[in-house]
C-alpha cells in the first residue's frame, strides 16, 4: 500500500493498492492514520464493495462510532424531510442502513426503485444547487449538531458519477475562479483557517465557544446560503444588527442544544482547526478578560465568516472530481465540505453515503489542560 499527495490539492492523499473489500486491519490502521495526518484519502477502484463491505470497512476505521447519522428512522431532522415528503429523494438501503444513497435520477438499486433528488426545486436548474438553500455552495459538517456530536469520519463512494459538463464558480469572494466537473464536491480545510488566523485571532477563537440552535436545519430551513457559503441569509435578523438592536445571545434550555468549542483538536496529531457549522450556528460566547460574554446571532455570524474566508479561496479548496468506485474517507473534525450545484437536467448521479454519529463531542485541547490544571 502507498499514498501519494493529491496533485496540485492544499491536502489530501490518494491511497494505491487497496482493497476495501479485504484491507488487514494494519492496512486499515494505516489509511486511518493517513486521514488524521492529511485529513482526506482518496481510495480508487472500488466498484465492487456491497453495501455491507463498505460499512464494515468504515466501522473498521470507526468502530466508536454510536449511530447512523442521516437514520431516516431516529434523527429529527431527518425524520421530518421524510414527513414533508422526502423531497430531497435520499434513502437508506434497506438490507444496510449504514448507507444512505443520494444523488439524481431514477433507480432500481439495492431493493430501492425511487428518485433521488426528489423534488428539490435546485436540481436541474443551470442556477441551482445541490444544497439546503440553494446558492452555489454551502460548507459544512456532517451530523446534526443537535442531540448528537458530529462524528470522526465521513466516507462517500460514487456508483455513478454524472456525464455532463463542468462549471465555473466566480465573484464568490473565492479569489480565482474555481472550476468545479459536474456532480463534483468541494473540500476546505478548518486546520487552513486556523492557520491563516493572526495570533491575537487565534487566542480569541480557542477562547470562543459556539452555542448551536436547537433543531437547527429546521429553524434554518427557510433561509437562503451566502453565495460564498459561508453564511445564511437571514434579513429579519440582518435588519435588527443594522438598527444597533441586536441582543447579545442566551443559552438554550432544551438539554439536546449542543454547545462545542470553535476549535477542535485532533487527538492524534495535535492538530487545530477552526470547525464552525454555519446553518447551524446561533451565537458565539467568547472571553473577554475573566468573563464570558455571549454576542448577538448576527454578529456571530459575520465574525464567523470572516475567519473561515480564507480557507475558501480557490488555490486553498480541493474540488474533487468523482469517478465511478471512487471511496473517500475524510476527517470530519478538520474539514468542510460542500456540494458543488448546477447538475443538468439530464445528468444522473448516484453516491453512497456512510457516516456516524458520535458518542463524545468535539475538543479543543487547550480546553482540556485548563480544565486538568
Amino acid at each position: 500500500m502507498q499514498f501519494q499527495p493529491i496533485a496540485n490539492a492544499p491536502f489530501g492523499v490518494i491511497a494505491h493498492d487497496v482493497d476495501c473489500a479485504s484491507a488487514s486491519a494494519d492496512d486499515i490502521a494505516r489509511v486511518k492514520s493517513q486521514v488524521h495526518d492529511h485529513q482526506l484519502v482518496v481510495i480508487r477502484d472500488q466498484h465492487h464493495l456491497t453495501p455491507q463491505e463498505e460499512v464494515s470497512f468504515y466501522r473498521t476505521v470507526y468502530p466508536e462510532g454510536a449511530s447512523v447519522w442521516r437514520d431516516q428512522r431516529e434523527n429529527p431532522w431527518e425524520r421530518y424531510k421524510v414527513e414533508q415528503g422526502n423531497k430531497a429523494g435520499t434513502y437508506q438501503i434497506p438490507s444496510e442502513p449504514g448507507v444512505l444513497v443520494l444523488g439524481k435520477g431514477e433507480i432500481d438499486h439495492y431493493g430501492l426503485k425511487v428518485t433521488l433528488g426528489g423534488d428539490r426545486a435546485a436540481y436541474g436548474k443551470t442556477a441551482g444547487s445541490q444544497v439546503l438553500g440553494g446558492g452555489a455552495l454551502q460548507w459544512h459538517i456532517d451530523g446534526t449538531f443537535y442531540g448528537h456530536a458530529p462524528g470522526h469520519y465521513t466516507q462517500m463512494r460514487c456508483i455513478e458519477p454524472p456525464t455532463g459538463e463542468g462549471h465555473w464558480l466566480e465573484h464568490l469572494d473565492l479569489g480565482d475562479p474555481l472550476w468545479c466537473p459536474a456532480g463534483a464536491t468541494a473540500f476546505a480545510s478548518g486546520r487552513i483557517a486556523y492557520d491563516a488566523l493572526t495570533e491575537a485571532e487565534r487566542e480569541a477563537c480557542l477562547d470562543t465557544k459556539v452555542h448551536y440552535l436547537p433543531k437547527p436545519f429546521e429553524t434554518t430551513y427557510s433561509l437562503a446560503n451566502s453565495q460564498n457559503g459561508l453564511s445564511v441569509v437571514d434579513p429579519d435578523a440582518e435588519a435588527i444588527y443594522e438598527g444597533g438592536h441586536e441582543a447579545p445571545g442566551t443559552p438554550f434550555a432544551d438539554p439536546a442544544a449542543q454547545v462545542y468549542p470553535l476549535v477542535w483538536t485532533c487527538p492524534d496529531t495535535g492538530r487545530q482547526a477552526l470547525m464552525p457549522q454555519p446553518r447551524c450556528l446561533a451565537f458565539l460566547e467568547t472571553k473577554k478578560g475573566a468573563k464570558r460574554q455571549f454576542l448577538g446571532m448576527t454578529a456571530s455570524r459575520r465574525l464567523v465568516e470572516n475567519w473561515m474566508r480564507p480557507a475558501v479561496f480557490a488555490d486553498q479548496v480541493y474540488i474533487h472530481d468523482w469517478q465511478a468506485g471512487d471511496l473517500v474517507l475524510w476527517y470530519n473534525r478538520s474539514v468542510w465540505h460542500s456540494a458543488t450545484g448546477k447538475l443538468a437536467p439530464e445528468d444522473r448521479r448516484i453516491m453512497h453515503l456512510t457516516a456516524f454519529n458520535a458518542g463524545s463531542a468535539p475538543v479543543c485541547l487547550r480546553d482540556q489542560r485548563e480544565a486538568a490544571t
